[in-house]
């Protein structure tokens, strides 16, 4: 792979993967959409390209004389509040994705989420746990599901693509304070409730290693799980306090009265499109959490994930330097 082409790569995931291109020597193309902040991305040696998932034409376009194309700025609902906008507009998006890369005949990475995966009966969930019918209960859930059986279609007509489906995802770059909003949200004593559940924590920069070795390895049609590390979110942010310090609420609240609290906080903040702590979205991760196998990734794609302990200290890192955090000392060690 000598030429590849990044889309949503000014943001979170999709600038750690430009950086593991490029140290792969890798010539990378990015695409940008009129309102896209590239400050971060324009500090690198890469070419920006008009194109939108929303517009097939630019896709093809920026596509053309790609080795590969990287998906990973793909609809990501901000509030819960219209399921049937929600799933249209993200298969509509990978609609013209698919489409594109067919056009041109190159290699479609797609990064979807472990949120999509079906309730194991084994209590552990892989690539072939996929729900037969749309879950009915989380627009985010629901939109995720959807994406992935509109680039099946694709896949039937020839299309060359290989799905990456990572936990939570946490390190440098989550400018928009995505999973890491909550290490700032612990850390600043800010997180108003929570509730527990399973969560799987992985390093954004092990999934952009995963992302490259899937793409020059992989065959189409591969589904590769990147859960990372299996725990609870209480474990998880008990963990973050006791390292850098903070404050989050002793209990948490239960699953039904976490999603009406979500539920009402985004109607309150979706007018003036302000952040919510705990987004709706979050809730039905956790609260739909379980373990999952990273076993064939770490097979096929010799994936191999970093200590915990080195992931929260990356994203430390990454926002006490950009003034999200105070610089503090970490204050004990983890196992």
């Amino acid at each position: 792979m000598k030429r590849a082409l990044v889309v949503g790569g000014t943001g979170f995931l999709g600038l750690n993967l430009v950086d593991a291109l490029l140290a792969e020597g890798v010539e990378v193309r990015v695409t940008r959409r009129p309102r896209s902040i590239t400050a971060y991305v324009r500090r690198r040696p890469v070419t920006l390209v008009p194109g939108s998932l929303d517009d097939e034409p630019s896709l093809t376009e920026a596509m053309e004389g790609m080795d590969a194309v990287f998906v990973t700025g793909g609809h990501y609902p901000r509030y819960s509040t219209d399921r049937s906008g929600s799933i249209a507009v993200g298969v509509a998006q990978i609609r013209n994705a698919c489409t594109a890369a067919r056009r041109v005949g190159t290699r479609l990475v797609y990064t979807s989420s472990t949120g999509s995966l079906d309730r194991a009966p084994s209590g552990l969930a892989d690539e072939t746990t996929i729900p037969t019918s749309m879950p009915v209960d989380s627009v985010y859930r629901a939109t995720k599901w959807a994406m992935e059986r509109e680039l099946e279609k694709h896949l039937d007509r020839g299309l060359d693509a290989i799905t990456m489906l990572p936990g939570a995802c946490l390190g440098p770059h989550d400018a928009r304070l995505g999973t890491g909003g909550l290490l700032v949200a612990a850390v600043h004593g800010s997180l108003p409730w929570w509730v527990d559940g399973h969560v799987n924590l992985v390093d954004v920069g092990d999934v952009a290693l995963a992302q490259l070795a899937a793409a020059r390895t992989g065959k189409a049609g591969d589904r590769f799980c990147l859960a990372g590390h299996d725990t609870t979110l209480g474990g998880v942010l008990a963990r973050l306090v006791a390292r850098y310090g903070g404050h989050v609420p002793s209990s948490p609240v239960s699953a039904d009265e976490a999603r009406a609290r979500a539920d009402a906080e985004e109607r309150a903040a979706e007018p003036a499109r302000q952040r919510v702590a705990f987004p709706r979205e979050l809730v039905d991760l956790v609260t739909n959490g379980q373990r999952v196998s990273s076993a064939r990734a770490e097979r096929e794609l010799g994936v191999r994930f970093r200590p915990m302990t080195e992931t929260f200290d990356r994203a430390w890192a990454w926002f006490a330097r950009h003034r999200y955090l105070p610089a503090r000392l970490v204050t004990e060690e983890l196992s």
